[in-house]
């Protein structure tokens, strides 16, 4: 899972004051993306000429660097931005690898994956290590959406410039979300991967628009020289795309209540149907017994992806090791949880961690408030250190820790 977002503004000079809303609601869309993938992050800036910056670091502390600021200060004259957040899946977390990517003519980002990347590398007689760069290889070299996305075997939600560094185009098929807004006072269209995102972008900066869903197997051609007052013009074109329809792992309880192990259940056509095998329907009350005997990992307990959205976890950041934040505020190194203490972090997932409001403050830091109400702030890490803990509101009551243990 990765995010894509950003933005295309009318190249009719906005006044300072519409810039400085364009460049906070950018930013308030980057962070909130930080959810999506927090691997690495990049920016593409495109004018008369195209910059493009990439790091490892979350958008929340991207969006602090000399490349954010540079990449603002230069919105008065170019007028298409397109923004990533990797979750990597294919190939190494480095620089290079990071989104956007420029492929000849053509520079985009992707969220989704390909299942085909061995093919479509003999196919477009290109090798890379990340298999978005295919997608705009192939889009490089076929002369309209049709084409590119037709030896396409997998996921994806696109936006990407191509010849024309005015036209802005966007993209999704069935299973990658991507939505978008047009604010009609900035002549500015803004885009993401969830409409959340937008919604509090829009809310931080007191603008109404309307947030609708692209639809997909659609292309969305926006050219920023058609902008007018209340429409985008935009062209659209229709590609046929067969989507995949996914196996997904149930990995805890049915609807009953019952731990089912780890069940392949299929989705497709609104049947819901269970195709596991070699599992017992017998299993304990013991989530670590369970979910260890259905060979998984009691990593598996809580999923990595949904660990970026919880205060309870936090990621160091020099060593990629994950700490729990148990109920006596103590950080444990994920490898040196007891089974106890992975029943604790079970009984949170389940009962707690989907009714959490989660969400970054002014200043881009991840907040959450329980179920109970209370304010939480996120605990920063590096080398096994609380290098940062911060408050938000300091007449708010925010919890957080600063001890450490990683034997118990």
């Amino acid at each position: 899972m990765c995010g894509i977002y950003g933005m295309a503004k009318s190249p009719e000079p906005l006044s300072n004051k519409q810039l400085k809303k364009c460049r906070n609601i950018l930013r308030s869309i980057a962070i909130a993306s930080e959810t999506r993938g927090a691997h690495s992050s990049g920016l593409a800036v495109i004018g008369d000429s195209q910059v493009i910056h990439k790091s490892l670091l979350p958008s929340s502390k991207f969006v602090s660097t000399k490349e954010w600021s540079q990449s603002m200060k230069m919105m008065s004259g170019y007028n298409i931005y397109l923004g990533h957040t990797r979750f990597a899946t294919q190939g190494a977390v480095t620089q290079e690898n990071a989104h956007p990517f420029r492929v000849g003519d053509t520079i985009g980002a992707h969220n989704g994956c390909l299942y085909n990347m061995a093919e479509l590398e003999v196919k477009l007689d290109k090798s890379c290590e990340v298999d978005s760069q295919l997608i705009f290889k192939s889009i490089e070299d076929c002369r309209n959406i049709q084409d590119a996305v037709k030896h396409l075997d997998g996921d994806f939600a696109l936006s990407f410039v191509k010849d024309d560094m005015n036209t802005l185009n966007l993209c999704r098929e069935e299973n990658r979300p991507l939505y978008a807004c047009y604010i009609s006072s900035l002549k500015s269209l803004f885009y993401a991967s969830e409409e959340d995102f937008l919604e509090k972008a829009l809310i931080s900066q007191n603008v109404k628009s309307e947030i609708w869903s692209l639809a997909t197997n659609r292309l969305y051609s926006f050219d920023i020289s058609k902008f007018a007052e209340n429409s985008t013009n935009v062209e659209k074109i229709d590609f046929e795309y067969e989507s995949t329809e996914y196996i997904w792992t149930n990995k805890y309880y049915d609807r009953k209540g019952n731990f089912t192990g780890s069940h392949n259940i299929y989705y497709g056509d609104g049947i819901v149907e269970d195709i596991s095998k070699g599992y017992s329907d017998s299993f304990s009350e013991d989530p670590v017994k369970d979910i260890c005997d259905a060979g998984l990992s009691r990593e598996d307990i809580f999923p990595f992806e949904d660990r970026y959205q919880s205060r309870r976890w936090t990621q160091d950041d020099a060593s990629g090791e994950w700490y729990w934040l148990t109920d006596d505020n103590e950080l444990i190194l994920s490898s040196s949880l007891s089974d106890d203490q992975w029943r604790e972090v079970n009984e949170y997932y389940e009962d707690e961690f989907l009714f959490e409001d989660f969400w970054f403050d002014a200043e881009g830091h991840k907040c959450h408030r329980d179920k109970n109400g209370v304010l939480h702030h996120a605990v920063y890490l590096n080398n096994g250190v609380v290098s940062d803990s911060r408050f938000a509101d300091e007449n708010e009551s925010i919890t957080y820790s600063g001890k450490i243990m990683e034997d118990k």
